[in-house]
């Protein structure tokens, strides 16, 4: 995150985005896939699919045995997933308000229309509101979007959504509306946008200065603290500390060197991605499935060390990446049923599943399965000790790391100020 790494970001030429002009006005979206061992300008490269609603997926150093099965997927995907083509998005919104930005993969053809010659399910498109000059006079808001398109069929439709939400003078109204999750996709579509257009720092600060602003705000007027002088937050927004964190900490914006190639290639992966995708790649779900009964998926732990054992195998997935954590201590018997080479110094993975394979890969396999989507790429595994272990670890976000706070020491900084506050 130094101070002009962002131009690093930005695309060298605009040939790319003219070129993207041009197939988007002949109804074509472009998927970019890269595969060089070598440096990739992505954010150049990107706007081929951003202004034609597409996405850029990387693999780095392309190595077919590694590779080869992950690529195969995530085309299968793209390829045979329920599409919408020639689609046109607008957007309407109530007297006094106005659409004052859009976050996504399109091409803006005006104020409130958007182009996506081909749109799918996997992303998720934004927009940001505001108050016009003349000022709110309306006793409720009304957004209308209207998505025109044509089904693989060859059918002509238009589905249209319309929200109408009222306008209180009550903050305790506005708690209890936020949904946590919505608000972590936008704030990360946003923080993309001013890195690119502005700086790191400033992407960093609006995070989070947004959520601290709102749990201050909220600790302030509805009296949430404990007898242990510990916030007490309603369950719709118990989660949104550790989502800042999960931001702060995210290799998109945390302030530890990360190439510049390979922040543009998570940048370019995640700013059009759907809820689902951006929730569990900002707070990662840690699993135990060293001891597990086929039943019923394993409870996620939390993220911090503390939950760490050496009898324990771990499984850290967020959303990318499965990495799994072996400590000294597991049974050795059940390592061997799931894994090659458990018992030498080599890297080990997981084995191959068969017919007649024992009923604890089977039972691996069955949670695997059930949390794979089509943008996971392989799974790497680490025994307790290793030099690489300092992966599994960077993604417990509930401690402290990439010099950002830990979620107690986060609270606790609420807390504190907010207390000084209202002496």
């Amino acid at each position: 995150g130094k101070p002009d790494e962002h131009k690093l970001l930005l695309p060298a030429t605009d040939y790319y985005k003219e070129k993207a002009f041009q197939f988007s006005h002949v109804q074509i979206t472009i998927d970019v896939y890269l595969f060089s061992c070598h440096y990739t300008d992505v954010a150049t490269l990107n706007s081929l699919a951003k202004f034609t609603g597409g996405q850029t997926n990387r693999f780095p150093a392309y190595f077919d045995a590694k590779d080869g099965e992950e690529l195969y997927r995530l085309l299968s995907h793209a390829l045979t997933r329920e599409q919408g083509w020639e689609s046109v998005i607008r957007v309407r919104v109530g007297k006094g308000y106005k659409v004052s930005d859009f976050f996504g993969n399109f091409r803006l053809r005006s104020t409130d229309l958007l182009t996506v010659p081909c749109i799918d399910s996997d992303k998720a498109y934004a927009l940001q509101l505001a108050v016009d000059e003349k000022g709110v006079s309306t006793p409720s808001l009304s957004v209308q979007s209207a998505l025109l398109y044509t089904t693989s069929f060859g059918e002509r439709r238009i589905r249209v959504h319309t929200l109408c939400v009222p306008v209180t003078s009550f903050t305790t109204h506005i708690y209890q509306s936020v949904n946590s999750s919505v608000l972590t996709l936008m704030l990360f579509k946003q923080a993309i946008a001013m890195v690119i257009s502005s700086s790191f720092d400033k992407a960093r600060e609006h995070i989070r200065q947004s959520v601290t602003a709102l749990l201050r705000s909220y600790s302030y007027t509805s009296n949430a603290y404990s007898h242990s002088q510990t916030l007490q937050l309603p369950e719709n927004l118990n989660t949104l500390p550790l989502q800042c964190l999960g931001l702060l900490k995210h290799e998109a914006f945390r302030d530890r060197n990360v190439p510049s190639d390979q922040r543009a290639t998570i940048h370019s992966l995640m700013y059009p991605m759907g809820l689902g995708n951006v929730e569990i790649s900002v707070r990662p779900r840690l699993i135990p499935i060293h001891n597990l009964d086929g039943k019923s998926m394993p409870e996620e732990l939390q993220l911090t060390a503390s939950v760490v054992d050496s009898t324990s195998v771990l499984l850290l997935d967020n959303g990318r990446h499965f990495l799994v954590r072996i400590g000294n201590r597991v049974d050795p018997k059940w390592l061997n049923k799931v894994f090659k080479d458990a018992d030498s110094k080599k890297s080990i993975k997981i084995r191959d599943y068969e017919e007649n394979s024992p009923v604890e890969l089977e039972r691996v396999y069955q949670v695997l399965d059930s949390i794979k989507t089509p943008f996971h790429k392989g799974t790497t595994i680490v025994r307790e000790g290793d030099s690489d272990e300092l992966l599994f670890f960077s993604g417990l976000i509930q401690d402290r790391s990439y010099g950002e706070q830990s979620l107690a020491e986060y609270m606790q900084f609420i807390v504190g100020d907010s207390s000084q506050n209202c002496d």
